[in-house]
């Protein structure tokens, strides 16, 4: 009887055993499956917030901010004299006349205008029209813009304007405005715009060749002011009411560079193998580079009666920027390598991207100096293209090319 009595208590505890292991591995089963579960949810986006279609900064900027955990260049700054203005890919940004130094910029997705505060480093959408896949804008010093994209026929399509309000003062507390202006003609091939007295330039295309036409912002008192045979042609504006043409750049082709004068002629001021050119404003200085078989040259020119000499770095004038006032200095944007033995083709093509340094440079002693090496603050690295100073001479800015990406620089530590 003990014996049978200890065998129905040892198939009792197996019983027991197998149960327990039975639930183990239920419940290990379950718990991988939930795990799993989770990672495939969170990788669908499953987790992620809704996005945001309000807000002062508009749904793209919010919605971006949100995927980041903080604002371009709060606290994923590293260097405080750094700053990530906009992630988001911009289409062009202008400084404002403004106590401090503020810029205005254009959303490259839906065309918005944004302002950006240096000092407090916040950023404020300021229009509510939206105007996607804008590709290029230039915005000058009182708020007047254009924006360039493609209809869906091809076309190049233009919109010159600015905003309802013209108190860029109140822009910052009042609620988004209207974009009000004009669609100029189709097909235009360059445009400039005065930064100063709000002046369009633009290439109009004809059956001989291009047309030269200068225009209000809204596109009135229009007037054709010189004629080509030549279509390839960029417009430079420095922000004294001059123009300057200057044939689209090619590695290794000697390009050309021309003073429009009052009386409609052209009056030659560069030229170079793979040439770009960056003119000052009510000044002869003039600084201007040469690409050719994978080595660059930068030259600066303080006025037309003196001799161009050559500075020891390795750049193109589209990576330069004047600064304001009396002395004629400048900044640029060098690569560490030059990554491509056609590189102004390639660069424009954005096929090739560089790592930039930034240097000072004092045209009249031919000098210049290392002012910031990012490699030392911030993993990220700059392909520099459309550098500005602003108007007291504290900050740059420009675009990233590889991602088109918004930044300011404070210039002095």
């Amino acid at each position: 009887m003990s014996k049978y009595i200890s065998l129905i208590r040892l198939v009792v505890v197996a019983l027991a055993v197998v149960i327990l292991g039975a639930l183990l591995g239920w419940y290990f089963f379950l718990h991988g499956k939930t795990a799993q579960t989770v990672i495939q949810n969170t990788g669908a986006g499953y987790g992620v917030s809704a996005p945001t279609f309000q807000g002062s900064t508009g749904s793209t900027y919010a919605n971006v901010v949100s995927t980041l955990g903080a604002a371009p260049g709060s606290a994923t700054s590293t260097a405080a004299r750094l700053w990530e203005v906009s992630a988001v890919p911009v289409a062009g940004f202008g400084w404002q006349k403004t106590s401090a130094p503020t810029l205005d910029f254009v959303e490259r997705s839906s065309g918005y205008v944004f302002e950006a505060q240096t000092q407090s480093r916040s950023v404020v959408r300021l229009t509510n029209v939206l105007r996607p896949k804008v590709y290029e804008a230039s915005i000058a010093l009182d708020g007047g813009l254009t924006e360039r994209s493609i209809d869906d026929s091809g076309a190049l399509i233009t919109f010159a304007g600015g905003l309802a309000s013209s108190s860029p003062s109140d822009n910052a507390s009042s609620t988004p405005m209207d974009l009000v202006g004009t669609a100029l003609q189709t097909g235009i091939n360059a445009i400039a715009i005065d930064p100063v007295s709000d002046t369009l330039f633009y290439l109009v295309p004809g059956p001989s060749g291009v047309s030269l036409v200068s225009s209000s912002l809204s596109g009135t008192k229009q007037r054709r002011i010189f004629s080509s045979a030549i279509v390839g042609w960029r417009l430079i504006a420095p922000g004294d009411g001059t123009l300057v043409l200057q044939q689209n750049p090619l590695d290794g082709s000697t390009g050309y560079a021309y003073q429009l004068q009052k009386t409609g002629t052209l009056s030659l001021i560069a030229q170079a193998p793979g040439l770009t050119v960056l003119p000052r404003a009510s000044s002869s200085a003039l600084i201007f580079g040469s690409s050719s078989s994978g080595q660059l040259s930068l030259f600066v020119q303080p006025s037309a009666s003196i001799s161009p000499e050559r500075l020891a770095m390795q750049t193109v004038a589209d990576k330069c920027a004047w600064a304001p006032g009396v002395s004629l200095i400048a900044y640029c944007a060098a690569p560490l390598n030059i990554p491509s033995q056609n590189f102004l083709n390639d660069w424009y093509k954005g096929l090739v991207h560089t790592s930039d340094k930034f240097y000072e440079i004092d045209a009249s002693m031919a000098s210049s100096t290392l002012i910031y090496d990012p490699t030392g603050d911030t993993s990220a690295q700059f392909d520099v293209q459309s550098m500005s100073v602003d108007p007291t001479g504290q900050f740059l800015a420009f675009i990233n090319a590889k991602d088109q990406s918004l930044w300011v620089l404070r210039i002095s530590q």
